[in-house]
């Protein structure tokens, strides 16, 4: 990706961030609720969560529904994120925000399909979630 078209993907992301829309990626593949980190005290106390502790994320494989959203928090000083490889959720790799302790980031699964990540910084930090 050139500078001129990663200029556009930050100017759209923030322009949706200040609208109060969400960002959606590959054909409706996933949605990213919150363009940014949030605090994990905002995650709803039902949601469903990955943890990010001790160099790995607690559920290497993880199960959910069409229109799910999985919260994963950083419960460690060390930053991490979730990226995934290219065509895993469209053309383009994504990548989302790095997280700080006590940290969190959503993604809402809206297709069927299995989707492995990675942590950007520990590539060796792998997991999936399989939507059916």
């Amino acid at each position: 990706m050139n500078f001129a078209m990663k200029s556009r993907a930050v100017l759209t992301a923030l322009m949706l961030t200040a609208s109060g829309a969400t960002a959606t990626l590959a054909a409706d593949a996933i949605t990213v609720p919150n363009a940014a980190a949030v605090p994990a005290a905002e995650v709803p106390a039902d949601a469903i969560v990955v943890n990010i502790d001790k160099m790995k994320y607690d559920q290497p494989e993880l199960k959910v529904k069409p229109g799910d959203t999985v919260y994963w928090i950083n419960k460690e000083v060390m930053p991490h994120n979730v990226a995934f490889k290219k065509g895993e959720v469209g053309d383009e790799p994504f990548k989302g925000d790095m997280l700080k302790k006590d940290q969190a980031y959503s993604i809402t699964f809206n297709e069927a399909g299995a989707y492995e990540y990675h942590c950007t910084p520990h590539p060796f930090m792998r997991a999936k979630v399989i939507v059916e």
